[in-house]
């Protein structure tokens, strides 16, 4: 036998077509399950996010409110708020000339978050249903 002589390899076989497809189908089925429940949680994240931001206002509203701030606009919940946002003054206690604002919420974000903001007697409260008007 000569030495260059190669001895045939036995054929190994590959995946046929179909083989194929029927994996790109179930690749493509469970990517669209996966799109479709990531979308659905992404409304509840944006949701939770607004509450957040109405939790923040209303924290801030009462430490300026124990601290003699004037911010408060009677029968105005979105200027009593841009009020915090832009910042006020304390005029008793310890907090005197201490500055109260809002640094993590900006106008823009204010509108989706007023629907869980109410506001009674001059006070501002958290309403967890969202069903306060604008």
């Amino acid at each position: 036998m000569h030495a260059f002589a190669s001895s045939r390899l036995p054929k190994t076989r590959g995946f046929t077509l179909l083989e194929t497809l029927t994996c790109v189908l179930i690749v493509s089925i469970l990517s669209a399950l996966a799109i479709g429940w990531y979308a659905g949680h992404r409304d509840v994240v944006v949701k939770v996010s607004h509450q957040r931001n109405a939790q923040e206002i209303v924290n801030m509203a009462v430490c300026a409110t124990v601290a003699g701030c004037d911010f408060v606009v009677p029968g105005d919940k979105f200027n009593t708020i841009q009020n915090l946002i832009t910042g006020t003054y304390g005029t008793t206690g310890i907090y005197k000339g201490k500055l109260f604002r809002l640094t993590s919420l900006e106008l823009d974000q204010l509108a989706e978050s007023l629907p869980f903001v109410k506001m009674e007697n001059g006070l501002i409260l958290y309403d967890y249903t969202g069903s306060q008007p604008l």
